[in-house]
């Protein structure tokens, strides 16, 4: 992976790290979520939380954390873990992720919190390819999901959830379920997302989208999903159109961009050799890199 170039944004040692774009923010943070008046912040110690998650999904590993790491408000530390936990593994370091997140939900006093882990263990487990341990925790965070009180912050792991049900479902060799993803209207001739989504964000939008096509099989909505992703995502909708393509000049043209996507994606500092020498890493790393 590349190393950001010098004009772009930093976070030095001692120095506030940028603030993300305004068009990022608009883009990445969720509807219910308004910084300038505070609406949805859940704390006002919240805001570099939700700064470090719009640059994590911009593929600013480095920028997500010197955020992260500016908040010592122990309430927020479950929900931190939590979105560390999804880089790592967005970037194949599963048990990394697992290792932050299973103290986090030993910790965590909200109820949505506790759920949002339960889920990303979920999501663990299936990167290890622990099939007893996936089948078994995505009933727990099955029951977690459905006991939460309904609202914005419920819906989005409404959404998560049925996307890990997508993983388990694909681990066990069971048949992929589409429960609570976009499906594509024929008529309108575009892809209709389920209500939850109206709580997510673009990033909750296209990665339903790239659910939704590998369920289906539906190129048409994994094209929707590539023009919505934000950069994080980009790389995994792209190999997914590689490996939908009968086409193998189209194939080609998928994966090549699967590869460049990949290559501006900047993990966090402390974990970028380890993300280097992933299966993904290995799968996806540009020809002329010779690493």
């Amino acid at each position: 992976m590349e190393q950001p170039p010098s004009t772009t944004p930093s976070a030095g040692p001692g120095s506030v790290p940028a603030v993300p774009p305004a068009a990022a923010l608009a883009a990445l943070l969720p509807a219910d979520v308004d910084l300038a008046t505070g609406a949805g912040l859940r704390h006002e110690a919240a805001r570099p939380v939700w700064y470090g998650m719009v640059w994590s999904r911009l593929g600013r590993g480095e920028l997500a954390w010197a955020h992260w790491d500016r908040v010592r408000l122990p309430a927020l530390q479950p929900w931190i873990a939590a979105e560390r936990g999804r880089v790592l593994r967005e970037l194949g370091l599963h048990r990394r992720a697992e290792a932050l997140e299973w103290p986090a939900l030993l910790a965590a006093d909200d109820a949505v919190d506790a759920a949002m882990l339960r889920v990303s263990l979920t999501a663990d487990a299936v990167g290890t390819g622990d099939r007893e341990r996936a089948h078994r925790r995505l009933q727990a965070a099955a029951r977690a999901v459905a006991e939460l009180p309904d609202g914005p912050r419920a819906a989005r792991q409404r959404l998560r959830l049925a996307w890990v049900r997508v993983e388990v479902a694909a681990l066990l060799g069971e048949p992929l379920p589409g429960e609570g993803l976009p499906v594509w209207d024929a008529d309108a001739q575009a892809p209709v997302q389920p209500p939850d989504a109206a709580w997510g964000t673009g990033f909750h939008a296209a990665k339903g989208l790239l659910f939704g096509g590998l369920v289906s099989g539906d190129l048409r909505l994994l094209d929707a999903a590539a023009r919505l992703a934000p950069p994080v995502l980009k790389w995994a909708v792209h190999l997914a159109r590689a490996e939908a393509c009968d086409d193998p000049a189209a194939a080609t043209t998928a994966a090549t961009a699967a590869a460049a996507a990949w290559q501006v994606v900047v993990p966090p500092c402390d974990h970028a050799g380890e993300v280097a020498d992933t299966t993904t890493a290995r799968r996806l790393r540009a020809p002329r890199d010779p690493g």
